[in-house]
């Protein structure tokens, strides 16, 4: 004969609710653990304000040599690598065609200004009109604005350092044609030199020419 035994309801709940409170207290509070942290007491220090800019070292003066007229080359100086001055002659460009035109010019002067002379004398004891002796004064001085105007032309034909300095490699080679575009040779002063380099603006205020303090 089987046997059943009955457990009251009531008893499994109270027994239930008092499992979980004691199952609570056996698991530690997160809110009560110990937190570990670094502290750093701040104090006065000397800190450094420098800067470090990067620069390219460049020529005090850069040119390249270029003919003001185009022209056949029939002059080359170039001495590559060497040192030469100011005013050094360094290319000449044919100007044959010019040369002939200032003499031409120096031969009219030459007679317009020998019959300005004989018109004013004329014109002294009333030979001659005011009219006549201006027109020849005027072909004087036309004819000396021409040939001062030819030997510009000549001068722009011939080309010269225009500082002393170290000349480069030429680029041409006598009795080629040139234009204005063409390269001669390049010139550098490099006795001086300078430091191209850029920094920001807030220090613009500190550098000075000629400056030699270190700022910190």
């Amino acid at each position: 004969m089987k046997r059943l035994y009955v457990i009251p309801l009531s008893l499994l709940l109270l027994t239930a609710c008092k499992s979980k409170p004691e199952a609570a207290a056996q698991k530690p509070n997160a809110a009560q653990q110990a937190v570990i942290v670094d502290v750093i007491v701040a104090s006065a220090q000397d800190i450094s304000n420098s800067i470090e800019a990067n620069g390219t070292v460049v020529a005090n003066e850069y040119v390249e040599l270029h003919p003001e007229v185009s022209g056949r080359l029939t002059y080359l100086n170039v001495p590559e690598g060497a040192h030469i001055q100011q005013g050094t002659l360094i290319a000449r460009i044919n100007d044959a065609d010019l040369q002939a035109q200032m003499n031409k010019s120096k031969v009219a002067l030459d007679l317009a200004e020998k019959t300005e002379e004989r018109y004013k004398k004329l014109l002294s004891v009333k030979g001659l009109n005011q009219a006549d002796y201006d027109a020849a004064l005027n072909a004087v001085n036309g004819y000396k604005a021409d040939i001062q105007y030819t030997q510009s032309l000549i001068d722009k034909t011939v080309i010269k350092a225009p500082f002393s300095g170290v000349v480069g490699l030429r680029q041409v080679s006598p009795g080629a044609y040139l234009s204005p575009v063409n390269v001669i040779a390049t010139i550098q002063q490099v006795d001086k030199i300078k430091i191209d380099f850029t920094i920001p603006e807030e220090y613009g205020n500190i550098i000075q020419k000629g400056g030699t303090e270190s700022y910190k």
